[in-house]
């Protein structure tokens, strides 16, 4: 209908149940649990803590414990309301243009913990050469709407009905229910290819989602059942107030809204040898690619993700269908070996000119002998169709290498080798699919124009002999979106006479979070003893590191290895001992972390590796003992870092000289964590048969809660593995391997399966079917007292009859960054 500004007085607030997420990052270990059971006597207090245990796979075998904070928790009824963008849909085919029909179609889900009604006004916000206008197509009973008008679905898009003029209050819509809204709109006279049509449902600031409601017309809001309604309508009006939500979708002139296959070609350098230090032309260089289509419109543009097919190249001489790889090797390069492929992938090889020809024009060969020229200048991957037909969504394919010598370089000039990688194919099931092709270096799929969200025509030929303006700095394909992509350019130099490198172990050459050699890392922890809880301190076991170095420069040399001091001194604790060693030699260091200086043991000398030959690679130990008082790493979110630093004392003080043009010196990281599985324990109280849920309850957090019978409480244990993720090449990270939590009622301090009142009855029970991971696991259940004995997921009243414990068993490894989820429910008897 019409523009409008909603006003700048409307009061932002988030969903409650994201308290739970913002209780994480701010650290707040400490919260009680209890529960209370059918029965229980008021105000009993019931204790809740949850252990695991889990290996790194670096170290097998050694057990790491981890304990999550205790809890207590109650509930009250809450309401909530989300709504999001599910697509626009041009009902007259083809590309967007005048007079088109274009429904957008929005989700509202309700996400409060009770039934609520929705309202949902007969007016709709548009911005651009659309309005809310036209005949929306009958639904399966040929019902259909006058023009204008809203409508909405609640059993999924099969039955419509139309939002009268004022809105209309739906029925009610239980928890996690949804809603289906269709908007009509007509593109108008004057629309010009590339103008964009935004439609926006509701009415909030930024279509901030699940917002307390603050009065404005066009408002999507929750409307509360009357008390006594039936279907779990809990009676009271809700503690957060009424909420609204809105969210905004867009088309845009000349686009056709289609379903489309959102590819992302991603490629890193993953390997560097210099060879002969002292030229140019015999470096080595090995990329890997990784193919990703993705499996929501990460674009926010309505388009709905679909599989990759293949588009026609010719290969061996015939057009054929497939989805192709391509990386044209860089200037002054020529292909090294044989590149790798993954399971169900054919390696191809063209020879025309990357500099005129597109990869997908190209005449690509399965032998490379044969290619034009006979020299190959672009190495591809295609499909073999008898295995491998599309690329499903949310499917991403890895093991695509290349490997290239400098073999034109011939000048000890420093050169940059410059590196792109692209994907060509079309979205399957579409016969009038364009092509769709994506260049390496960010992660924006298909090339989209990140600005206009127009999907280019025309490749770019995928090949850099100087350096382009988009560069994908960090090799990690984290560069601006741009639809020409960023290039991963290397420079190569002749070695200085004195160059060292310095990394973990085999890998000097290991890049950090920078991209460059001084960041890399080894991570590792430390033991942590059973039933450590949040907020302990602990005397740490020394851990042991190995090394590697690399003399990188032209001439044999001495190189000094010493720590040094994090660029955040308090970062490590005061007094942390550091021992260096190589063969016999070792020396031990004391942290001081008000001055950030490393003191050596009397009669220590610093570690000196001689007449390391140019080229030469030598391991080395070091050993950090954290002190007495260290703090567990999953409190502070990070571990101790030790920069290690490895250089060719010319000055022979044993320091190392890092000024501009001082010794030649590189830097790697051995980091300490004391634990790095951090489990955080929530709850919530769902009304269940018992009595409405009191205040902010029925979210889950950390706080107290006070349930009644009938009530039912929702545990959630939030598993993180809060180390350092790989960022960079070549670094040793903490995976969490052979994750097991354990949930105890009726040991160490945990009492929810217990008659605590004697009361004959334990004081909650299982709701069978609630106990569940987010990831892929095995859960077991056990009863009695102790919980030894294996048993179903059952419910019952008493110690034998119940589930008294449970033991989930993570699928996998829990990589760095990633979080995950138990969540088990017990009603209060």
């Amino acid at each position: 209908m019409v523009n409008r500004n909603k006003s700048v007085n409307k009061q932002r607030q988030h969903y409650q149940s994201l308290v739970a997420t913002a209780l994480l990052t701010g650290s707040f270990f400490q919260f009680i649990a209890p529960v209370l059971a059918d029965g229980t006597a008021g105000g009993q207090s019931i204790s809740n803590t949850a252990t695991a245990t889990y290996e790194d796979p670096n170290a097998p075998g050694t057990t790491i414990n981890a304990t999550s904070n205790t809890v207590t928790v109650t509930v009250a009824e809450v309401a909530g309301i989300t709504v999001t963008a599910s697509g626009v849909t041009d009902n007259n085919g083809g590309a967007v243009g005048v007079n088109d029909l274009l429904t957008y179609t929005y989700t509202l889900t309700n996400v409060g913990n009770d039934p609520t009604k929705f309202h949902i006004p007969n007016q709709a916000t548009t911005t651009g050469p659309g309005t809310v206008s036209g005949v929306l197509p009958a639904d399966k009973n040929g019902v259909t709407p006058a023009s204008g008008t809203l409508q909405y679905s609640t059993d999924g898009g099969a039955t419509w009905t139309n939002v009268a003029a004022g809105g209309v209050d739906t029925a009610s819509i239980p928890v996690s229910g949804t809603v289906l809204v269709r908007v009509p709109v007509t593109v108008q006279t004057g629309a010009q290819s590339g103008d964009v049509i935004k439609v926006t449902l509701g009415n909030t600031p930024g279509d901030a989602q699940n917002q307390l409601r603050s009065p404005d017309g066009g408002d999507v809001y929750t409307v509360d059942n009357a008390d006594n309604a039936g279907g779990g309508e809990v009676a009271g009006a809700p503690v957060n107030g009424t909420r609204e939500s809105s969210i905004t979708q867009q088309i845009q002139v000349g686009n056709t809204v289609k379903t489309v296959a959102l590819a992302t070609i991603l490629k890193t350098r993953t390997a560097y040898n210099a060879g002969d230090a002292s030229v140019l032309n015999d470096d080595l260089l090995t990329y890997g690619l990784s193919l990703r289509v993705e499996s929501n419109d990460v674009t926010n543009r309505g388009l709905t993700p679909a599989a990759l097919a293949g588009t026609n190249i010719n290969v061996d001489g015939s057009l054929v269908p497939r989805i192709l790889v391509s990386d044209a090797l860089p200037a002054s390069t020529t292909l090294n070996g044989t590149p790798t492929a993954p399971s169900g992938w054919i390696v191809v090889y063209a020879g025309e000119d990357p500099a005129t020809t597109t990869a997908d024009q190209s005449l690509w060969k399965t032998d490379k002998t044969q290619v034009t020229g006979g020299i190959v200048k672009r190495v591809g991957f295609i499909n073999n169709p008898s295995s491998i037909s599309t690329i499903a969504t949310g499917t991403t394919v890895t093991g695509f290498t290349v490997q290239v010598k400098t073999t034109g370089i011939a000048v000890t000039t420093p050169t940059n080798v410059n590196n792109i990688a692209q994907v060509f194919g079309k979205t399957a099931g579409d016969p009038n699919s364009p092509l769709l092709f994506d260049d390496s270096g960010d992660q924006n799929p298909d090339n989209i124009n990140p600005s206009t969200g127009a999907f280019p025509t025309t490749p770019d030929i995928g090949y850099y002999p100087t350096t382009p303006g988009n560069v994908d700095t960090g090799n990690n394909n984290q560069g601006a979106n741009s639809v020409t992509g960023n290039v991963n350019v290397y420079t190569v130099s002749v070695a200085q006479a004195n160059s060292v490198l310095n990394g973990p172990n085999n890998a000097p050459d290991a890049t950090g979070p920078s991209g460059l050699t001084n960041d890399d890392f080894t991570n590792k922890s430390s033991f942590v003893p059973p039933n450590t809880p949040p907020g302990s301190t602990l005397d740490p076991q020394s851990v042991g590191f190995t090394n590697t170095i690399k003399n990188n420069g032209a001439n044999p040399n001495d190189i000094t290895i010493v720590p040094t001091a994090p660029a955040t001194f308090t970062d490590l604790p005061n007094n942390t001992k550091v021992t260096v060693s190589y063969n016999s030699q070792s020396a031990v260091y004391t942290y001081n972390s008000a001055t950030g200086v490393f003191t050596i043991a009397n009669g220590n000398t610093p570690i000196k590796i001689p007449a390391v030959p140019a080229g030469g690679i030598v391991n080395y130990g070091v050993e950090v003992d954290l002190p007495p008082g260290t703090q567990l790493s999953t409190d502070i979110g990070k571990g101790f870092p030790v920069p290690i630093t490895a250089f060719i004392d010319t000055d022979n003080n044993g320091i190392p000289n890092t000024a501009v043009n001082g010794e030649a010196y590189n830097i790697s990281i051995d980091r300490v964590y004391t634990g790095f599985l951090k489990l955080l324990k929530m709850s919530r109280v769902l009304q269940g048969s018992g009595p409405a849920v009191q205040g902010t309850d029925g979210t889950f957090s950390i706080t107290p809660k006070k349930p009644a019978p009938g009530n039912i409480i929702e545990y959630q244990i939030q598993y993180t593995n809060i180390s350092d993720a790989q960022s960079g090449t070549g670094n040793v990270i903490l995976n969490a391997n052979k994750v097991v939590i354990t949930e105890d009622g009726t040991a160490g301090g945990n009492n929810w399966a217990l008659d605590n009142d004697n009361n004959t009855q334990i004081d909650t029970s299982n709701i069978v079917g609630s106990a569940k991971d987010s990831g892929a696991s095995t859960i077991q259940f056990f009863n009695g007292n102790p919980a030894t004995n294996s048993s179903i997921d059952q419910t019952g009243t008493t110690l034998n009859s119940d589930v008294t414990k449970y033991v989930d068993t993570a699928t996998g490894q829990i990589a760095p960054g990633v979080q995950r989820t138990f969540t088990f429910q017990r009603k209060v008897n």
